[in-house]
């Protein structure tokens, strides 16, 4: 049964071994929907942070997608692999490098910093996918693109073994895999991911997902799955997830960024039908950007848009309608 009414966000601990898509399976399951969106795909070898959209919720995708991430990853030094993680093959080796010199280099790339993606990505070029070129033995060539690193820190590091735990606050489009591959290169070495976790999306906490718990400790001896594991879904999983389906409320709008404005009820007839917006529909809260509408009894009404004196619609969701 696929016609669930169901709408909201779900804080979601993603396992190591999946991929961000099969890990929704265990929502679609609890709450009987197909309409579920995650903002922000983690590699199949990763974990942490999936910030799931469900019903209605889902037209918020790329409004929270767009939010900065937080993430710890554990870089093994001395060896480079064709997909910058431990499922890839070693194409290159080289001495590894102190704490001291790793220290010095990471400077290098805090603020805005052109970045080359992997080439093992799904990102696209000339309609194909990258990483579908790269097994084809063909050579690619990827093109370098801008990222914001809001700071990098190094939490641990063993230089007998050449493996460290970073932890990294950046935009949206950055690879971690890519930003291990260059810190090693600036240090002199070479380097791949053995782990990583996303510990935040724009506000939102791993520590406040469900399943959270499952994950059990991160450090320097962590080691990502690069089997997927396919675990039958116990009643009490469902359950969890039932449980921590979240609405979209004025406060959790702000949570995700976005400025909040209520829709004055005498107007609600004129907004839902399309009318062109008018200023006095909405409270004293309007602002400049975006705004998240809600009704005058709290649900959520849709997306507007206010620059320079003018409204525009971005998308209505209407009573009812998930």
């Amino acid at each position: 049964m696929k016609n669930s009414t169901a709408s909201g966000i779900i804080l979601y601990a993603k396992r190591p071994g999946m991929t961000s898509f099969s890990s929704l399976g265990l929502i679609k399951k609890a709450l009987q929907t197909g309409k579920v969106g995650h903002t922000g795909t983690l590699d199949s070898f990763a974990e942490g942070l999936l910030v799931v959209l469900v019903g209605k919720l889902t037209k918020l995708v790329p409004h929270i997608t767009a939010a900065d991430k937080t993430y710890q990853a554990v870089i093994s030094f001395g060896k480079e692999t064709d997909t910058l993680e431990l499922s890839g093959e070693v194409i290159k080796t080289a001495p590894i490098p102190s704490k001291k010199q790793i220290l010095e280099v990471l400077p290098q790339f805090f603020g805005n910093i052109q970045q080359i993606p992997p080439l093992y990505s799904a990102l696209h070029i000339d309609g194909k996918r990258a990483s579908d070129i790269a097994r084809s033995g063909k050579e690619v060539e990827m093109p370098s693109r801008p990222v914001t690193i809001n700071s990098l820190e190094m939490l641990d590091y063993s230089e007998n073994e050449g493996i460290g735990v970073f932890q990294v606050s950046c935009s949206k489009g950055t690879y971690i895999r890519s930003l291990a591959r260059d810190i090693a290169k600036a240090a002199g070495s070479c380097a791949h991911l053995v782990a990583l976790r996303r510990i935040k999306v724009g506000a939102f906490s791993l520590d406040d997902a469900v399943f959270e718990n499952s994950l059990g400790d991160f450090d320097i001896n962590s080691k990502g799955c690069t089997e997927q594991k396919c675990e039958p879904y116990t009643e009490k999983d469902l359950q969890l997830v039932r449980d921590n389906l979240q609405p979209l409320t004025p406060q959790m709008a702000a949570v995700c960024g976005l400025k909040t404005s209520t829709l004055i009820s005498k107007y609600s007839s004129d907004f839902f039908t399309g009318k062109p917006l008018r200023k006095k529909w909405f409270d004293s809260s309007l602002a400049e950007g975006e705004n998240a509408v809600f009704s005058e009894d709290g649900s959520f009404a849709g997306i507007i848009k206010y620059s320079e004196d003018r409204l525009k619609y971005g998308f209505v969701i209407k009573p009812g309608n998930e």
